[in-house]
């Protein structure tokens, strides 16, 4: 109230000096009314402003938090000695997990935290990890063993933090996420290697317009890269539903599909995708996406990841404006 009064006796100040002048587009009442809706929507919106910061509130915007353990699960949430190796001072190691949360949800203005990172690390340890205690590894038992753990771990996440998935990484190249609801979605990631030459050379710009923009990439005779390629496939878990869990199959499929046409071969001029497509990193997942969308039984394509450089990667979801027909 103390601030609209001052408000007031502003505008009400404004008024009694204004020059008898009429604006060039509004009577002389109809422009001071515009100014003064102005200057009162101006100070709402101020008074609004510091009301919110003194208070300590702010727009609910979600920020999504990834935290990871390593454990190895014989141990218990209480016997990791060295949290960053995941080890105990005990002499056995046994099979060695690593865990992520994936978690969203407002961040507390006062602390800048969306929660406490150590309670996602407790929960990890003590809800998901003991689940996969003694489970086979295999993918099918380890997904049903994260798909029993999730409601547990979704009731003993900080609030307000909402947990989105559990990742299980059972290697450096292979890892098993449960989304949202435990009973849902599962993904599948299988990592592979093919080593490759390309020259970067668009058929749509002059050769000056590629050396400029593609500089030593251009070089006539091209260059090579050991190139990362990570494969997700996704659906539904359990015994009845389909070959999901299949690893074998999609080191099948990847293997026939994508790494033996590729794999040692000049892209542009082996690969008939890239007879007149550049065969940039970008171009290179939209290919391999198009040979391996609809191949695999019982789960489907989610994302196709190529990595050209241990700092470059391309991913593709398959959401294109090319696709246009229905079949």
């Amino acid at each position: 109230m103390l601030m609209l009064n001052v408000v007031m006796k502003k505008l009400a100040k404004l008024e009694s000096h204004r020059k008898p002048t009429q604006s060039r587009l509004l009577p002389r009442r109809d422009a001071f009314g515009a100014q003064r809706f102005c200057f009162l929507h101006f100070y709402f919106f101020l008074s609004l402003f510091a009301y919110a910061r003194v208070h300590g509130l702010t727009y609910n915007a979600s920020m999504r938090l990834i935290r990871e353990i390593r454990c190895y699960p014989s141990y218990g949430a209480q016997g990791v000695t060295n949290s960053w190796a995941g080890t105990s001072d005990r002499a056995d190691l046994g099979a060695y997990r690593v865990l992520r949360a994936v978690v969203d949800g407002p961040v507390d203005p006062r602390t800048g935290y969306l929660c406490d990172i150590k309670e996602i690390d407790r929960m990890l340890r003590a809800v998901v990890a003991p689940a996969l205690r003694g489970v086979p590894h295999d993918v099918h038992s380890l997904t049903q063993a994260l798909a029993a753990a999730f409601p547990a771990a979704a009731r003993q996440c900080p609030v307000p933090a909402a947990l989105l998935a559990i990742e299980l990484h059972v290697s450096p190249h292979t890892r098993l996420a449960i989304d949202k609801g435990g009973s849902g979605m599962m993904r599948l990631t299988q990592s592979f290697e093919f080593s490759a030459a390309h020259r970067l050379f668009s058929t749509e710009l002059s050769d000056a317009e590629n050396r400029r923009l593609f500089g030593k990439c251009s070089n006539p005779n091209g260059h090579g890269h050991n190139y990362v390629l990570e494969v997700t496939v996704c659906g539904t878990h359990g015994a009845d539903k389909g070959t999901v869990t299949d690893v074998g199959q999609v080191d099948r499929v990847v293997l026939e599909r994508v790494i033996e046409p590729f794999d040692h071969k000049n892209l542009n001029l082996e690969c008939p995708e890239f007879a007149q497509l550049n065969p940039s990193v970008e171009n290179i997942a939209r290919v391999i996406w198009d040979r391996l969308d609809g191949a695999f039984t019982g789960c489907r394509l989610a994302s196709v990841r190529v990595w050209e450089t241990p700092k470059t990667c391309a991913e593709y979801t398959g959401d294109d404006e090319r696709k246009t027909d229905p079949k």
